[in-house]
């Protein structure tokens, strides 16, 4: 339970600096673009959390809510340029804890590893969409310092229940295979390791590159920018949580391979649809088949990962979590620069689209993987055993 409550914690640090800069530019005095090196902050130090945090899951846990908490409390009372400081520790923080959960609720329940790993980020998605709404439903007169207190004593009550838990990290599956086979497999096991990585990187990609850009698309086919525009883009996040919501009943009913494919195919006819529509309604229903397709991908390619470093306990793959994030940065970046002009961003969702489809193609590899490897790897055995 402290690991899921966390998560949803650790979604709520995550998407902090949205709600929070205008009121920091306005305390500071200082115009809101000046501050975007806090984003930079953020990022940089959670990729540096990122590449140590599978080293030592129960440490980079532990380790991981304290950053979370010190920065939060920080925060709150830095000024500029000083807040850089308690950014970077949140986001140090983000980044040793946001894998390690993952890998630990993967390791810790082999049998329905997708299942797990769907519900936990759900968890993470309901903390994302919740932290906009605390900052707008503080009681009248509460300063956004005493938000980030509030939200530093929950990292730390987080942080003491880890700690009283006293648990071990989950120790090998079952199924890892013996050192003989696991050097007879390498050259395999490593190209599905950079399938699975390049999965990640072009995943989180397209999520923020759709995200992101999905108002500003919605208002370029209005005659001006629209309260529906926002109710667009709300839509877009709300399909992503309830079929992640759904993903562990389907999985009962058919294998994770069967249900990544899926998602795929139905992302894919959402982004097409993104491209050619020219109507509010024909965004709203694209934005909505595109956010339920990209649903189980990320957790499920989070289980194929889990499942094929079982033997190590994914010791030393921080690195796929740092290359997840980088592709947060690339590709959003793609999507405007294609798009030529400010009134054709539907041309930039060709970046997306691209990615989708090398998306598939990594899939591809780790299939073909799985088709030639000995018995003690198989991202569908979850699913079986469910």
């Amino acid at each position: 339970m402290p690991l899921y409550v966390g998560f949803f914690a650790t979604g709520v640090a995550t998407v902090l600096l949205g709600p929070l800069l205008p009121e920091l530019a306005g305390e500071w005095r200082l115009p809101v673009e000046e501050l975007r090196s806090l984003f930079v902050a953020q990022f940089l130090a959670s990729a540096v959390g990122s590449l140590v945090s599978s080293y030592r899951l129960g440490l980079s846990l532990l380790v991981g809510y304290l950053l979370i908490a010190l920065g939060l409390a920080l925060l709150a009372i830095a000024d500029w340029p000083v807040a850089l400081v308690p950014v970077a520790a949140m986001g140090l923080g983000l980044g040793l804890a946001i894998p390690s959960t993952n890998l630990w609720v993967a390791h810790a329940q082999p049998a329905r590893r997708g299942a797990a790993l769907s519900s936990l980020n759900l968890v993470w998605g309901v903390g994302a969409v919740t932290c906009p709404l605390l900052f707008a439903a503080r009681p009248r007169g509460m300063s956004s310092d005493a938000v980030l207190v509030v939200l530093a004593v929950f990292a730390g009550v987080i942080l003491l229940s880890l700690v009283a838990t006293r648990g071990e990290a989950p120790g090998r599956d079952a199924s890892a295979e013996a050192p003989g086979s696991r050097r007879s497999a390498g050259r395999r096991r490593l190209a599905a390791l950079f399938a699975i990585a390049g999965i990640m990187f072009l995943y989180v990609g397209i999520e923020t590159s759709v995200g992101g850009w999905l108002v500003s698309l919605a208002d370029q086919i209005q005659d001006s920018p629209a309260a529906s525009s926002l109710l667009i883009g709300s839509g877009f996040w709300a399909a992503l949580l309830a079929s992640r919501a759904l993903a562990p009943l389907l999985l009962r009913r058919m294998t994770e391979t069967t249900l990544f494919g899926a998602g795929i195919l139905l992302a894919a006819g959402g982004l097409v649809g993104l491209m050619v529509a020219r109507t509010a309604a024909g965004i709203a229903v694209s934005a909505a088949a595109t956010g339920a397709g990209l649903a189980p991908l990320f957790p499920l390619a989070l289980s194929f990962l889990a499942e094929l470093t079982a033997a190590t306990r994914s010791r030393g793959t921080g690195w796929v979590f740092a290359l997840a994030g980088t592709g947060g940065a690339v590709l959003p970046w793609l999507t405007a620069q294609l798009a030529g002009g400010p009134d054709r961003l539907a041309a930039g969702f060709v970046a997306p689209v691209g990615g989708l489809v090398l998306l598939a193609l990594c899939f591809g590899v780790l299939r073909r993987f799985e088709d030639t490897q000995p018995n003690h790897y198989s991202p569908d055995s979850e699913s079986r055993l469910t």
